[in-house]
């Protein structure tokens, strides 16, 4: 739940100017374009008001055309700079997507899974979409906001040259300008992040329906579909309602405004004028220059939808922006040594402060040693591996790699040399290579068909009509499991490996597939193999066996010797 204090305008606003600042260069670029743009604005009234005083005295002269052609000129050149700053624009909206992606892509891989098992990923990557709000909105926050605010100050200067009343005015319009916005801007970000989360939470439910869509479309007379998307949707709009009231409140608010500073104005300069301070030419100009700052506080007022949209699509990008990554340590790993040796010390691990999962675990395995973790489900044997990884640091006691702690590694040099599989892995969106190698161009392909070769998988491939450039779908749908479980199984084999962690690597094969993978895993001479499973055979199959239960070691040693005594 977020704080007050996070639903902040400031707080958001604290965010975006971080951002922005990346883009000072183009930003002072249009902030330069719209003083530019404000000032030959400005002209126009000026000219105006000059061309009726030579109207008025009754002669038309070279005077009045070349005002004429100076005023045309103003309007083109006013027009020429909005365009260069909306080319400007259309920059810096490529650039929040560009960025945004690659943060995304980058982020994500190094994001501390301890702490973000409560979360479900997928639809927290929904937060990307608000980038698209971003883009749109940052139009208005650069382009409309600045001209509307320079062209108000402008407008107020420029009616203080016709008579000090005039200032007057300028302080009282500035000071209801930001009554306003005082009121009326933290409640409306504040009801805007409450409509944004529902929508996020009506997407998120409608996208778990698609990902188990047949177990609805199985169940008997089920509504649970339509209750708790009426649930989501009820909740949205009475947020949005919310939201919305705001907006009519500011909205109402600048109709007031409109009406006392068009009626003060009136009034005010038809007693000027009428006292002859100053002339016709002076009231119309001013009259136009009244009705041009009018109309930018208006455009101002109406922009402000656009900043709370700007403001908690920043939030929300921070969802992921701002998540807590993996903590690295400065050790390198070499990669042409044997298999790292692996030693537990009074090891104590349990997820989300909850009931220990793993308890006083000590252990010690040579280097190049194949070790099965042994134990029923729900025994800890995952969780080891999962320890090994480096991506669960939160445990009590040491884990020494090569008789260095494992937070003193470097994680991408140690997860170069360690080949993973754990059920939580699957297949991507991706060309079958691509699930073989995980982009690494030096992955030896000779390596990779003999592996395909001893796994079985070749004839497999042939079939496909383009081979290993044949397209997988997400999560490897439509792949036979044996073929999934094969896929994974040999990228975590492949390359150089110091240290493989493979679980249950047998799980949906064919038992004469089995003979093969073990064969396999056993010519691993140099490196260090550590199985986690349930299979009695495949444990007696290795070096040396760890018997859990229950988060405690009841039995460890040789596989001679351990392995006629699992039960």
């Amino acid at each position: 739940m977020a704080t007050q204090k996070e639903h902040s305008p400031a707080h958001a606003a604290k965010k975006l100017f971080t951002l922005l600042r990346l883009e000072k260069k183009d930003i002072s670029t249009i902030y330069i374009y719209a003083i530019l743009a404000g000032l030959v604005g400005f002209s126009t009234p000026l000219g105006i008001q000059t061309i009726i005083s030579f109207v008025l005295a009754g002669a038309i002269s070279t005077s009045i055309i070349v005002l004429i052609v100076l005023v045309v000129f103003a309007v083109f050149v006013g027009g020429l700079l909005q365009v260069r700053q909306m080319q400007v624009i259309e920059k810096i909206q490529q650039k929040i997507f560009v960025r945004y992606s690659l943060e995304f892509a980058n982020v994500l891989p190094r994001l501390n899974i301890e702490k973000m098992s409560s979360y479900y990923l997928p639809e927290l990557v929904n937060r990307f979409f608000d980038t698209g709000n971003l883009q749109k909105g940052i139009e208005k926050l650069l382009l409309d906001i600045p001209a509307a605010v320079i062209q108000i100050l402008l407008g107020v200067i420029l009616l203080s040259l016709y008579h000090p009343v005039f200032i007057g005015f300028g302080a009282v319009l500035i000071l209801l300008l930001y009554i306003i916005l005082r009121n009326t801007l933290p409640t409306g970000f504040a009801a805007n992040v409450e409509s944004s989360d529902y929508k996020y939470k009506t997407a998120a439910w409608l996208e778990e329906m698609a990902r188990v869509v047949k177990t609805f479309k199985y169940s008997k007379g089920t509504q649970l579909n339509i209750q708790k998307t009426d649930t989501y949707v009820n909740s949205y709009i009475e947020s949005h309602t919310r939201y919305f009231k705001i907006l009519v409140t500011q909205f109402w608010s600048l109709v007031g405004f409109k009406v006392i500073i068009t009626a003060s104005m009136l009034i005010v300069g038809s007693i000027l004028l009428v006292d002859q301070q100053i002339n016709i030419g002076q009231f119309i100009a001013a009259d136009i220059v009244i009705i041009m700052v009018i109309a930018s506080v208006e455009k101002l007022i109406a922009s402000l939808d656009k900043i709370y949209d700007v403001l908690t699509s920043v939030e929300k990008l921070a969802k992921i922006t701002e998540c807590e990554t993996e903590i690295d340590g400065t050790h390198m790993v070499s990669e042409f040594e044997n298999g790292l040796s692996i030693q537990f010390k009074e090891l104590n691990y349990c997820y989300d402060k909850g009931n220990p999962v793993l308890q006083k675990l000590n252990f010690k395995i040579p280097s190049g040693q194949t070790v099965c973790i042994y134990g029923k489900s729900g025994s800890g044997k995952t969780t080891v591996l999962r320890l090994l990884t480096g991506a669960y640091t939160n445990f009590d006691g040491a884990l020494l790699l090569d008789d260095m702690p494992i937070a003193n590694y470097n994680l991408d040099s140690l997860r170069s040399v360690t080949g993973i599989l754990l059920n939580t892995q699957d297949i991507f969106q991706g060309t079958l290579m691509e699930n073989f190698t995980m982009g690494n161009s030096e992955i030896d392909k000779k390596e990779l068909s003999e592996l395909v070769k001893m796994c079985g998988l070749t004839e497999f491939i042939q079939s496909l009509p383009n081979g290993y450039d044949t397209i997988l779908l997400t999560a490897g749908s439509r792949l036979p499991a044996r073929i999934k479980q094969t896929i994974l199984l040999i990228r975590a084999l492949l390359g150089k490996r110091r240290l493989l962690l493979l679980e249950e690597p047998f799980s949906n094969l064919e038992t004469s597939d089995r003979g093969k993978i073990l064969e396999l895993i056993q010519k691993e001479t140099t490196s260090t193999v550590m199985i986690a499973s349930t299979d009695k055979e495949l444990a007696k199959a290795c070096n040396y066996i760890i018997h859990l239960e229950k988060g405690v070691i009841i039995d460890q040693g040789p596989s001679s010797e351990i392995g006629p005594r699992l039960s």
